[in-house]
């Protein structure tokens, strides 16, 4: 399958290694020249691709999957991503589970109300382009060097009794493969991992402490059920103390 990751970051990279390893075409794109000859080690074709500036992306024409990786908080592709031409087959956009209101509550699909507006008119941008777009509404990206010990290397964590929503690059990649070849289009999905341990855990890394999947204390929660249930999906790295 030809697939174009277009705006191939630090998790576009990771995305296009893996789907590489399973013999797909990967083309990425990248608005930055100096990182061309890094990304051809993960894909087989790279381009640059600027939506801000004057572009041709006829290279895309036999793309059979779109995946928009572009910066999700940023309105500097809009104009130019209006100008796209290019169909196809299926698309996924990449999106952030931080459209969700900073309340104590648990965040489904279903939730409406107080989104945040420039997230929210990324995703509303993408879908009036391809309105058969699958959302992934993604949790804080984690794995390798992307760690909360890394993080707080040098100073305290301000909210260590806080859960966390976070996933991990490696089930990113697999929820992905399996929607390639899944019939659904037109969907939203939070893809953030099942367990959601405090931040205080996760930095201690401690085996004995207890399970924290449920919001008995009233914590912001972003729960992946749906996407377990459609395609009862089991997690690679369900826990982030072990990420």
């Amino acid at each position: 399958m030809k697939i174009a990751i277009i705006g191939c970051g630090w998790l576009g990279k990771r995305l296009a290694k893996h789907l590489t390893g399973r013999n797909h075409h990967v083309i990425v794109t990248t608005t930055s020249p100096e990182k061309v000859e890094e990304l051809k080690e993960v894909a087989a074709e790279v381009h640059v691709l600027d939506f801000s500036k004057d572009f041709d992306a006829d290279f895309l024409n036999d793309a059979e999957v779109a995946i928009f990786s572009m910066p999700v908080s940023s309105h500097s592709w809009f104009e130019g991503f209006k100008k796209l031409e290019t169909q196809f087959r299926k698309s996924l956009f990449l999106s952030s589970t931080g459209i969700y209101p900073q309340q104590n509550v648990i965040f489904t699909e279903q939730h409406r109300e107080n989104l945040r507006g420039d997230l929210l008119a990324s995703e509303q941008l993408v879908k009036t382009k391809y309105p058969e777009t699958i959302i992934l509404r993604l949790g804080g990206l984690m794995g390798d060097e992307r760690s909360l010990k890394n993080f707080y290397a040098d100073r305290q964590p301000p909210e260590p009794e806080k859960k966390v929503n976070y996933i991990h690059y490696g089930d990113i990649s697999a929820m992905v493969e399996l929607l390639l070849s899944a019939d659904h289009h037109n969907k939203l999905y939070n893809i953030v991992a099942p367990e959601h341990p405090t931040v205080l855990e996760v930095l201690n890394g401690d085996k004995e402490a207890r399970k924290s999947s449920s919001n008995e204390d009233g914590d912001r929660i972003i729960p992946p059920d749906l996407f377990i249930k459609e395609f009862n999906y089991k997690f690679i790295h369900p826990n982030p103390k072990y990420f």
